[in-house]
């Protein structure tokens, strides 16, 4: 069939009668019933979930793509809406799984995909760029990934993807160093995260530049965060210097008080001039480290600027951010019976006037019990 630019919100002429989250504290999303498990049930992709993105497909539908870390997983999918607003999945072709895509070469176990993003004609997905994060928490030159496959409509993606070189991927955070504020990213490169080392897990596309979100490192007691943003032509073609990479200090703060200890966890455009942003810890446990492992965050963590990145039971959150101000906007925290699961992406699935219809993805959930997609309407402020 002919190619056509996917359109990134869908508009659904049904009258939502789900209960709607107000911007009170708490959001509670309700599960959305998959006719199957993705990825068949293999619970090292369906369990961990890390990103998905949806587009306008007609009729009452989207057409989504899923992505799971840890064995770089990608699927497509398809959502629907019932007259009473309810959302429902079906599980469609497993694009990737084990080896990834066409362009990633060798055989490596962790090469994770943390995000997916999309400028319409093609898929944007990132890779951690971090550390492993268990038993040996050793430098991991295989998480570091950016990849563009381009899509073939409704149908799938086409052709071989392309990746931006690591040495690249380097040289960008270096650029991003170079600014006014203290405490260059590029200083945390191949850290533990243990010990607030880079760590990359939201990705949006929006006004012709990528937006990448910073889980770590953070301003850790004082409730902020980064994202970079870069060009996406010149990235892909190698000009770094071409890319302008910027580099956003985000101030996490509800009724005046900091959100201590937050992360970046997921990015989503919002129009043209907005952008919801997934937040939650940016600490991590020390289960799972070898001896090796555990001798190199302590000798890592006890060095300036780095510092020790624990989880201080931080909730997961919904943010409304406008980059050309800063302004920040707080919509909520996940609350009811997704309030103690990993919140990983958002994607938006309709909007009308102010109300907006999202789609999230949960990571470690156990299928057997919950889904790992989740339905949320919100009233934007």
């Amino acid at each position: 069939m002919p190619f056509f630019k996917l359109a990134p919100v869908l508009t659904f002429i049904a009258v939502f009668t789900m209960p709607v989250s107000s911007q009170a504290k708490n959001l509670s999303p309700q599960p959305v019933q998959c006719t199957g498990q993705l990825f068949n049930g293999k619970a090292k992709y369906n369990e961990e979930l890390s990103g998905i993105k949806c587009f306008a497909q007609g009729g009452g539908q989207a057409s989504c793509f899923v992505v799971a870390d840890e064995k770089k997983g990608l699927q497509q999918l398809t959502i629907s809406q019932s007259k009473s607003g309810y959302l429902s999945c079906s599980p469609g072709p497993i694009l990737a799984k084990k080896k990834g895509l066409s362009c990633l070469k060798g055989k490596k176990s962790e090469r994770d995909f943390e995000a997916i993003a999309s400028d319409g004609t093609a898929l944007f997905i990132t890779g951690s760029w971090g550390n492993r994060r268990k038993k040996t928490v050793v430098p991991s030159p295989e998480r570091w990934a950016l990849i563009k496959q381009k899509l073939r409509g409704v149908e799938g993606v086409s052709g071989k993807c392309q990746r931006v070189k690591r040495k690249d991927l380097i040289a960008l955070l270096k650029n991003a160093s170079h600014s006014q504020e203290s405490g260059g990213i590029a200083k945390f490169i191949d850290a533990p995260l243990q010990c607030g080392g880079l760590n990359i897990e939201g990705l949006a596309f929006q006004n012709g530049k990528l937006f990448f979100g910073l889980r770590s490192p953070s301003f850790f007691s004082i409730g902020g965060a980064w994202v970079l943003s870069a060009r996406t032509v010149p990235l892909f073609d190698g000009d770094i210097a071409g890319a302008s990479v910027q580099r956003h200090t985000l101030n996490f703060k509800v009724e005046g008080q900091a959100v201590k200890g937050v992360g970046i966890r997921g990015l989503e455009p919002l129009g043209k001039h907005q952008m919801l942003v997934v937040t939650g810890p940016a600490g991590v446990s020390n289960e799972k480290i070898n001896s090796s492992g555990q001798e190199l965050i302590r000798s890592k963590c006890g060095m300036s600027p780095f510092y020790r990145n624990e989880k201080v039971g931080t909730p997961f959150a919904l943010w409304i951010w406008t980059p050309k101000t800063g302004r920040l906007q707080h919509l909520g925290n996940i609350a009811g019976q997704y309030g103690q699961q990993k919140l990983e992406s958002v994607s938006v699935i309709s909007q009308e006037n102010k109300k907006l219809s999202l789609i999230l993805s949960f990571d470690s959930v156990n299928n057997d019990e919950m889904s790992p997609l989740a339905q949320l309407i919100v009233n934007l402020p």
